[in-house]
């Protein structure tokens, strides 16, 4: 395997970061949409348990969860009468931290199979730079270079599929969470004694 990654040649190292850094960004995104997902069904469970809250004990409620969904109730529970405009701001700031650094990973997908494009022309110039200094007489000596565009290549390809269908399903994950950060939030507001 390692002689396969020397063979790639030199393009192979920022291919490598770019693998180590898309799976380690889906890695922590899944697990904070994970724990959002958790924390939000625990903010709900205590929701449940009383019908119709007082403003009080929903912030208080909010105050000590962890979930995205608390942060919008309570920037809208703490103005009289409650701010549909500060539920939204705080809505827009909770949907930015859920998409994180997913941005990283949609520009690792673009850019490493262009990175594989750029091993395949390094390799068939070496190749074609060998076959211009020996000529015809060993066409073994251009199989170095050829190898190494098609290791290239692979390898791109080998990273940006993957890391497209994780942050495909990341995004779904954050739409999912943002969707039902704003049906929950509506139907709470209906519900809670604002008096």
């Amino acid at each position: 395997m390692i002689d396969v990654l020397i063979k790639g040649g030199p393009v192979m190292i920022p291919l490598g970061i770019c693998s180590v850094v898309a799976a380690g960004v889906l890695a922590e995104r899944l697990r904070h949409l994970h724990r959002a997902r958790r924390d939000t069904d625990r903010l709900l469970d205590q929701l449940e348990s009383d019908p119709q809250p007082s403003r009080d004990a929903l912030l208080r409620t909010c105050r000590a969860s962890r979930a995205p969904l608390a942060r919008v109730i309570a920037a809208a529970a703490r103005h009289n009468p409650p701010s549909i405009a500060a539920a939204e701001r705080q809505g827009a700031e909770e949907a930015r931290r859920l998409e994180g650094y997913l941005p990283v990973v949609d520009a690792i997908v673009t850019l490493a199979p262009m990175l594989g494009l750029l091993g395949t022309i390094t390799g068939m110039i070496r190749s074609f730079g060998v076959l211009s200094i020996q000529g015809g007489d060993n066409p073994f000596a251009v199989t170095g270079g050829i190898a190494e565009a098609l290791i290239t290549t692979a390898a791109g390809l080998i990273i940006a599929v993957p890391a497209f269908a994780g942050y495909v399903w990341c995004q779904h994950m954050v739409e999912r969470e943002i969707h039902r950060m704003e049906t929950i939030s509506g139907d709470l507001f209906e519900r809670v004694d604002w008096t």
